[in-house]
């Protein structure tokens, strides 16, 4: 018995990985110092294996994830997008099997404007297969 539970609790303290499937995420976004808030979106997010190195969030195509890393039930990345936005930032989720939260802080410079910082927060359900 002693053993079945050391067995048990050796495997559960392991990386969890984000399970596949499709997910539904709503992504609020917050630009400090404006004072009309963007309307939240959802998207449709395809989470399988051939996705397994960026996080279950929907972003422009030129981005890419660097620095994609769970530990147990969190995720953290990294990412920079080469566009003319020149953006950069960082984010976390926390999951379960079948939901997630999450933030990221984004800095992007657009052409002939001063640089600018978005807040970025998110909530994820599975909500079914791809």
């Amino acid at each position: 018995m002693v053993l079945n539970v050391m067995f048990f609790l050796a495997f559960s303290t392991h990386a969890e990985k984000i399970r596949n499937g499709r997910w539904e995420v709503t992504t609020q976004t917050m630009i400090p110092g404006v004072q009309a808030q963007v309307p939240a979106h959802k998207d449709i997010v395809c989470v399988n294996d051939k996705h397994k190195d960026k996080p279950p969030i929907a972003v422009h195509e030129s981005c890419q994830f660097y620095n994609y890393t769970i530990t147990k039930n969190t995720a953290t990345w990294q990412m920079k997008c080469d566009s003319d936005l020149m953006m950069a930032g960082a984010g976390r989720i926390v999951f379960s099997a079948d939901k997630y939260t999450g933030s990221a802080i984004i800095k992007m410079r657009m052409p002939q404007s001063d640089p600018m910082e978005i807040d970025h927060t998110y909530t994820g359900r599975r909500i079914g297969d791809c």
